[in-house]
């Protein structure tokens, strides 16, 4: 090896041994018990894949899986236009103080789940909370009483509208990042030939983003579907395990029917489902290029 690559793995030598201590090693251990009966009052007994068969006839699980992916759904299909749209915003040169409209909407992004958690919990307090103010100054008196976080129809949402609030600034930025990247003299050219804005948007600038989109709708769908605090904080997986997604059930399996094994399993199908979304996302990045 050369000096250069020498000095290089020695600076980077902390990052890996962290990715592995925390995210390899928990990962390989994780499949191993996924293949054991290990509870935590007793030692593991290999059982094969019959946890994996309990799984597939859990519906309790199904039904986890199932909430996770509506939630997830929501949250992409809110977000993803969302973080284009404020990206275009924040990008057109005529905005004044943009610089400060990028400092607002990082705000959310850098606080703590926790803590922002319990704001947004006092936020959907019906009678007594922010939105029941809003309305009360709307004239619309009747959604004051909304439970927001008590009802089974109404959690989902307030769990989408809290996890779009908080990590939607984040992907703004990336979008703007790739929008500084395009060339000029494409849009130029464009309006030489007389394309409009919104035509050179959707023929030029779409296509360029296309790298940046698949990493956002990537990145979205791994972080929205492994999120816990949200859920946690607002619902506690209810009510009526309406909100009782992946995170809450591998919580619950493990740490309160102390179901390690089962649990790992669980982990386990969880890990596999955000790498074959990852391998697709990848796929269609592989595709993409810039000529």
């Amino acid at each position: 090896m050369s000096r250069n690559t020498r000095y290089g793995l020695f600076f980077i030598s902390p990052s890996i041994a962290y990715f592995i201590a925390f995210w390899i090693l928990p990962a390989i251990m994780a499949i191993y018990y996924s293949l054991t009966d290990w509870t935590v009052s007793r030692p593991a007994t290999w059982v094969g894949l019959r946890n994996y068969a309990r799984l597939l006839a859990d519906p309790q699980f199904r039904r986890s899986l199932t909430i996770s992916g509506k939630i997830t759904t929501m949250v992409l299909v809110v977000i993803v236009p969302l973080s284009l749209g404020l990206a275009v915003l924040l990008n057109d040169e005529r905005l004044r103080a943009s610089h400060f409209f990028r400092l607002v909407i990082m705000l959310p992004v850098v606080t703590d789940w926790v803590a922002t958690g319990l704001i947004w919990g006092l936020i959907f307090l019906p009678y007594n909370g922010v939105l029941a103010g809003i309305f009360l100054k709307l004239g619309l008196r009747s959604w004051m009483s909304l439970p927001w976080t008590g009802s089974a129809s109404l959690a989902p949402f307030a769990i989408v509208t809290f996890t779009v609030w908080k990590t939607a600034g984040l992907y703004t930025i990336i979008f703007l990042a790739g929008l500084k990247g395009i060339p000029t003299h494409f849009a130029d050219a464009a309006k030489v030939d007389g394309a409009n804005a919104w035509q050179t948007f959707q023929h030029i600038t779409m296509p360029l983003l296309r790298p940046i989109t698949a990493y956002v709708v990537m990145s979205a769908f791994v972080t929205t579907i492994g999120l816990f605090e949200p859920v946690f904080m607002l619902t506690g997986g209810g009510p009526a395990d309406a909100t009782r997604v992946l995170p809450i059930f591998l919580y619950e399996n493990f740490f309160q029917f102390q179901n390690a094994g089962y649990a790992s399993a669980a982990g386990v199908v969880f890990l596999l489902i955000c790498l074959v979304f990852a391998l697709v996302a990848s796929r269609v990045l592989q595709y993409t290029y810039y000529e």
